[in-house]
């Protein structure tokens, strides 16, 4: 079968249409590797099967020494796609994104990274920036409640395509099994990252930082009115979250993290 029209273009693969009602995600040299693509099919077969709406995993694939996955094609824009040419529906998918977060909560699963695994591993993508930090804050999450709820690790406007009357997440590869908090925490960081801009101007930076926070703040609201949590249990989770952000490498956002990790690191002595 040859590939289709291309549909997209992420940090480790391009997406492809394949057939009828499929897609293939052919990875970059640099992420094309057995052990890379395995974990990411393992990940999205397990998450499927769990009863969470999700692509369903078909097949695995290698293309002019390229490795790819073949999914379920899910028909629809992005969250942020619709938002370009719907900007005013900002808060009403931010609310419908902490209802999704919340409904994902309530699924488990045998078979994925432990909440402990999967910040260790993270956190030691950036040991060479956080130095000293790496063993406080491994230490810390020790400390932290565990738990065994599917949490997608990265779940955003990006990463939701609304397929008719659904909104479906995709991109699972940094799911893990743990505390459904901490997941939080990732999403309402990413929420406030200095790097979102909203496609507002540099001079009119002031407005991009309240829109943040009436964004951030309408996402907790509702995510802690579903699920009764507290706020300073979903904060306990800032210094861990930060420290795994920093291996995405996003540009304007290291300085941000590190005085986070910085600060949260002085509050525990």
């Amino acid at each position: 079968m040859k590939i289709g029209r291309l549909l997209g273009t992420g940090l480790t693969a391009e997406v492809y249409e394949w057939g009828q009602g499929k897609i293939i995600k052919l990875y970059f040299n640099r992420f094309s590797t057995d052990k890379w693509v395995n974990h990411e099919a393992k990940i999205g077969h397990i998450v499927n099967k769990s009863g969470i709406i999700s692509p369903a995993v078909y097949d695995k694939i290698e293309i002019n020494g390229r490795k790819g996955i073949i999914y379920e094609r899910i028909y629809g824009k992005s969250i942020a796609e619709h938002l370009l040419t719907a900007p005013w529906e900002l808060f009403y998918f931010m609310k419908k994104i902490a209802d999704l977060h919340y409904d994902i909560h309530k699924f488990s699963a045998q078979g994925l990274p432990t909440q402990k695994e999967r910040f260790e591993y993270t956190i030691k993508l950036s040991s060479r920036i956080l130095g000293y930090r790496v063993k406080r804050i491994l230490d810390y999450i020790d400390s932290l409640p565990d738990g065994n709820s599917i949490c997608h690790g990265d779940l955003n406007f990006c990463n939701v395509i609304i397929s008719g009357k659904n909104l479906v997440p995709i991109d699972w590869n940094g799911a893990y099994s743990g505390n459904p908090l901490s997941d939080v925490a990732r999403t309402s960081m990413i929420i406030c990252s200095p790097a979102i801009t909203f496609g507002i101007h540099p001079a009119l930076s002031f407005f991009a930082h309240y829109l943040r926070q009436m964004t951030y703040k309408t996402y907790i609201n509702e995510y802690m009115r579903l699920s009764k949590a507290k706020f300073e249990d979903i904060d306990a989770w800032v210094l861990p979250v930060a420290a795994a952000k920093l291996k995405d490498r996003i540009p304007g956002e290291k300085k941000w993290l590190m005085d986070i990790i910085d600060d949260r690191l002085k509050r525990l002595n």
